[in-house]
């Protein structure tokens, strides 16, 4: 299994299935996430954890607005999420 497999699939199981497969999260929340994991798919292990970071992670960052959605909709435990993908892939 590569890199960006893994990352792909700890996002797949951890943050992608439960959003796309809740009837409590909004369309634009599903395509939002849809579109996330299309754009990491498109890049290598150091892009993704960058791209993650940037658009996820940083509430601040002008292209953030995935996280702020993560934490509005409360679908998931999105700081546990944050945290395990942190320490799962810190090589990176």
């Amino acid at each position: 299994m590569t890199k960006e497999d893994e990352i792909l699939d700890f996002l797949e199981a951890r943050m992608f299935a439960p959003i796309l497969n809740s009837p409590a999260t909004s369309e634009r929340f599903k395509k939002a996430t849809r579109g996330l994991r299309l754009r990491l798919k498109q890049r290598d292990a150091q892009g993704m954890v960058q791209y993650f970071w940037n658009t996820v992670v940083d509430a601040n960052a002008k292209h953030a607005n995935y996280g702020r959605m993560c934490q509005n909709e409360k679908i998931l435990e999105f700081e546990e999420v944050v945290n395990d993908f942190r320490v799962k892939f810190k090589e990176l």
